[in-house]
């Protein structure tokens, strides 16, 4: 016969490998979504550029399927910086049509703009977007211009939203661009992720996975610098701009006023 002793006993251990189980569940299902928590996808693009662009597809795989969508817009005939490109890296939230007025705002200047779409974005391959596919798919971007399109990387500034300017960052550590752009820069996964009520009983240091922090880059990178402080993003590129390496510049943009003026200076200085 069974004593009760016993029966207690092995319900308490069910009761400790269930709440193992369910806490390494819950770990698990954290680890392998927290991308979810940053980055904020659409597959549709309702919006496109008001210049003529250009549909690109690029990245091909062995099997001759491209993995990324794009756009070329060029600039106006007789342009300032006709022969210089902003690579554009979007945020972690829609897709490319989301970021139409600044591509439209970049077009203005009188520089070619290349904008696409990350895997998991637009037209883009349909797979989830993270940290480091984002990464590879900025590199795939930039050897399209570099290698296809033949151009000098002395002539191509990077320009970074929101993630799109930790990606940024660390693309122009890896490559000698002409300058830097960082708009209204994400705070890091870390802090993002934190605020979730299931980061606050996981081990953190064990899961974390997506970084999209600058800062590192930042502190060493020689490349010139341009901060855009836009509402919201205020103590963020500051804390950057303050850790970052020379050369640099800051500039507030208050209801997006001076936008314009702050770009061209910024662009005459580093485009020959």
């Amino acid at each position: 016969m069974v004593s009760g002793r016993w029966l207690a006993g092995a319900f308490g251990v069910v009761l400790v490998m269930a709440a193992v189980c369910s806490y390494a569940t819950l770990g698990l299902l954290f680890y392998q979504g927290q991308w979810q928590l940053i980055l904020h996808p659409a597959k549709t693009i309702t919006a496109t550029p008001q210049a003529k662009f250009e549909n690109i597809r690029f990245d091909y795989t062995e099997e001759g399927v491209a993995r990324l969508s794009g756009w070329w817009i060029p600039a106006d005939a007789g342009a300032k910086w006709s022969g210089d490109t902003v690579l554009y890296l979007h945020g972690g939230d829609g897709s490319l049509s989301n970021y139409v007025g600044t591509l439209d705002a970049l077009h203005a200047l009188g520089v070619n703009v290349f904008a696409f779409d990350y895997r998991g974005y637009g037209k883009s391959e349909p797979t989830h977007p993270d940290e480091a596919r984002m990464s590879a798919d900025a590199d795939a971007a930039w050897s399209y211009l570099t290698d296809t399109r033949h151009e000098n990387g002395k002539m191509i500034v990077i320009y970074g939203t929101g993630v799109g300017a930790s990606l940024a960052a660390e693309l122009a550590e890896r490559h000698a661009a002409a300058g830097l752009v960082l708009d209204g820069p994400n705070a890091p996964a870390r802090q993002v992720i934190g605020s979730d009520a299931r980061a606050k009983i996981l081990p953190m240091w064990l899961l974390l996975t997506q970084k999209f922090d600058p800062a590192k880059s930042l502190r060493t990178l020689k490349t010139p610098k341009l901060f855009l402080d836009r509402d919201g993003a205020k103590a963020r590129t500051e804390e950057l701009y303050r850790e970052a390496a020379e050369p640099r510049e800051y500039f507030e943009l208050k209801q997006g006023e001076g936008y314009e003026a702050a770009m061209q200076r910024f662009l005459g200085d580093v485009l020959t």
